[in-house]
């Protein structure tokens, strides 16, 4: 990537991890983790490594790579990165499904804790999927449908096991040039959600409210309707304050909006209860769409 710019934080490149896993560049900085592209020394091939490192509890210093923590904040360090090993141990049960990108390898070193994904290659970028999606006719929405049917059967996948995603918006799946989705599934992600996030259930925001599967079938028909009609939804609290709809877009098949609204209703009683049940409707309306075209 050649960056002008480098953190001290950063482990610099041709550092070597669990003597196999070789640091090559920077991708990224966000949230409790630093994203490096690195190369797999045994099998030769590309990965993205992910470091916990929680920019407000630790620091690195000099050459040493082992972080330390805070003066009096040893005690939510441990915590923290305690939660993210055991999350990342879990999510390594679905590396081998086709819609998840979930961590392929993971370990603790240097007082942290590192994820291995794999690398993807070139990917398309949200701004000119809008742009595909926006352009397309009827029939286009069975592709999208298509595409999306792995990633679907991935969250089914986590569901079944007692997991839910709770970020799932169109950043969160990753489209390939060959128009293949996966939805990216990061050990700790919930510890960096944007709490102004459109694609956020109502119950996110409460704690009288119980979340379940139905929390992300909500975030995932709001990504869907980006897809097709190109508009965010309307934040979940912005639309019990003032009793907003989704933004009217007649190019969508009316029985194919009707199940999106109803993934996206403010009543949890009013969603789809599972992933089985809304993929039923879903491919329902699929099947509808086919013959009408």
């Amino acid at each position: 990537m050649g960056r002008s710019f480098y953190d001290p934080a950063w482990l610099p490149a041709g550092t070597l991890l669990k003597e196999r896993y070789e640091i090559c560049d920077v991708l990224d900085q966000i949230g409790d983790r630093i994203i490096y592209e690195g190369k797999d020394k045994i099998l030769g091939r590309d990965v993205v490594i992910q470091e916990f490192y929680p920019v407000e509890l630790v620091y690195r210093f000099g050459e040493n790579l082992r972080i330390d923590a805070y003066k009096g904040r040893t005690e939510k360090l441990c915590i923290r990165r305690e939660r993210f090993c055991k999350e990342a141990k879990v999510l390594e049960r679905f590396k081998k499904l086709d819609g998840l990108v979930t961590p392929i390898d993971f370990f603790e070193a240097n007082n942290t804790a590192y994820t291995i994904m794999r690398h993807l290659g070139e990917t398309i970028t949200l701004g000119k999927l809008s742009k595909i999606m926006r352009e397309y006719k009827m029939i286009d929405v069975i592709v999208l449908l298509e595409c999306l049917l792995p990633v679907m059967n991935g969250i089914a996948a986590l569901h079944r096991e007692g997991l839910l995603h709770c970020d799932i918006n169109p950043s969160s799946i990753i489209v390939l040039n060959d128009c293949t989705m996966k939805l990216l599934v990061d050990a700790g992600k919930r510890l960096i959600k944007d709490p102004i996030d459109a694609y956020y259930a109502p119950e996110i925001y409460s704690a009288e409210e119980k979340m379940g599967p139905w929390t992300d079938i909500y975030a995932l028909c709001g990504t869907m309707y980006y897809y097709i009609s190109g508009y965010n939804p309307f934040q979940a609290q912005d639309r019990i304050a003032e009793k907003k709809t989704l933004k009217d877009n007649t190019s969508i098949f009316s029985e194919l909006e009707n199940v999106i609204l109803k993934g996206v209703s403010v009543d949890i009683k009013d969603r789809y209860q599972s992933m089985e049940e809304f993929c039923e409707a879903l491919y329902g309306v699929a099947n509808e769409i086919r013959d009408f075209n």
